[in-house]
């Protein structure tokens, strides 16, 4: 594995994506029928990626992906060695809420390395929801040009539209930025580029009927001066509210609205974060 030979010293120990993934199973309790249904579901060479204890925060991660080409250097990161407990739960929601024929489409994106890391992120929003909740996947009918969105999920009394990014550019053109020193600098990018196409996802629509925005994964902290003036300049008739997170239960949400800020809280069971942005 790369991590052999990139970053030794955090190996702890080794074994495979599909030996952990069968100890989650177990640790979920489910049967040795349901395990085995849910391994045959992964493809290769996804199912046969390579894993290690990452020494520094004792969590199993496995390797699959690419690393990032910035200016012709290879740059490492968390986003080829995610952790086992990510694609367990994302296993989890396909099992769950998506149909046959969706999840053979997802998991051929999800098999290619390429894609691999921004694809797992479209589970999060599936994961954090009740499993009581309803929840539909790339609904079609209320996109512009009929294009799909990524998540509908039922809440009380209207329906939330989700659309899901995972944005790189903001911390390649950070890396780009860097100029040896042993502290970097706060990050200068356009934060309209983590909102960028957002707008164009949706119809202007009520928000007490319809309450659309967006969930954006990133890898750096964004100014929040700049992150909210951006959101600001979005279409308010199309997009409600955004929301910057992970698979972890904290998030950052701007919203129009407060009251929609505190539902979207609930409905995702998620609690406040300043992990994602900074004040400049």
């Amino acid at each position: 594995m790369w991590i052999d030979k990139i970053l030794p010293d955090t190996v702890g120990a080794k074994g495979t994506l599909r030996e952990k993934l069968l100890s989650k199973c177990f640790e979920a309790g489910l049967s040795s029928e349901q395990a085995d249904l849910l391994i045959a579901s992964v493809p290769a060479p996804l199912i046969n990626a390579g894993a290690f204890l990452d020494k520094m925060t004792n969590q199993w991660r496995y390797e699959y992906g690419v690393p990032f080409e910035i200016g012709g250097t290879l740059v490492w990161g968390t986003h080829m060695w995610l952790p086992v407990e990510d694609i367990y739960n994302t296993l989890a929601v396909i099992r769950a809420r998506l149909s046959e024929e969706q999840s053979a489409v997802y998991l051929a994106r999800l098999n290619d390395p390429e894609r691999h890391a921004a694809t797992l992120v479209e589970m999060i929003p599936g994961h954090r929801i009740a499993s009581s909740a309803q929840a539909e996947f790339e609904v079609t009918g209320y996109g512009e040009g009929h294009r799909a969105v990524d998540w509908m999920v039922h809440g009380r009394g209207r329906k939330v539209l989700l659309e899901v990014k995972c944005r790189t550019i903001d911390f390649i053109k950070q890396m780009e930025s860097e100029t040896g020193e042993t502290e970097i600098p706060p990050p200068e990018h356009d934060a309209a580029l983590l909102l960028r196409s957002v707008d164009t996802k949706f119809l202007p629509a009520d928000p007490d009927v319809s309450l659309q925005g967006a969930f954006i994964t990133t890898h750096i902290k964004q100014n929040e001066t700049k992150l909210n003036a951006a959101f600001a300049a979005l279409d308010p008739d199309k997009v409600h509210f955004v929301l910057l997170g992970d698979w972890l239960p904290d998030v950052h949400v701007i919203a129009r609205r407060e009251i929609d800020r505190d539902y979207l809280y609930e409905l995702f069971r998620s609690v406040p974060s300043d992990r994602f942005t900074f004040k400049p």
